[in-house]
């Protein structure tokens, strides 16, 4: 280069020869950093391993002394499930295949249970499923109570 190619501000700094020991000066440091680098590198691996292994304690004693909640309104909903079941076998036995249900009885079964599977695939909360599994044992009790008079009326 010459002052006639350079910035007019480049040409005004001072122009300095390095010392000739200056590249392998830089070349031995470039050495010596790269051997620390080794062993720190080595540590990281446990350290990183030591930090999720506490962390996971940590995350596994909150959970465990977290307080527990009642799970009373399911427990409801499994008596009524356990009802309506027993309900529904109670009424397959009274009821032959083969002799005519109360097709107005079984439309409003079938009603039902089509709202409890629907409420079931949005996740409703155990306020919104106890009445319906109520409205579906007394349901099974109506046809129980018209099968047994039919029974009766058989004779």
């Amino acid at each position: 280069m010459n002052n006639e190619t350079l910035h007019p501000v480049l040409a005004e700094l001072p122009v300095f020869e390095p010392d000739t020991a200056l590249w392998s000066r830089i070349a031995a440091a470039h050495e010596t950093a790269k051997k620390p680098v080794a062993p720190i590198m080595r540590r990281r691996p446990w350290r990183l391993a030591a930090g999720f292994a506490t962390a996971a304690a940590l995350v596994v004693a909150i959970i465990a002394t977290l307080p527990r909640t009642a799970v009373e309104p399911a427990a409801i909903i499994v008596d009524g499930q356990r009802e309506s079941q027993t309900l529904e076998s109670e009424w397959r036995t009274l009821t032959p295949v083969a002799m005519s249900r109360p097709a107005a009885g079984i439309a409003r079964l079938h009603m039902i249970d089509a709202a409890l599977q629907a409420a079931y695939d949005r996740g409703a909360e155990p306020a919104e499923l106890k009445p319906l599994w109520q409205q579906r044992n007394d349901a099974l009790r109506g046809l129980i109570l018209v099968a047994r008079t039919d029974e009766v009326t058989r004779i």
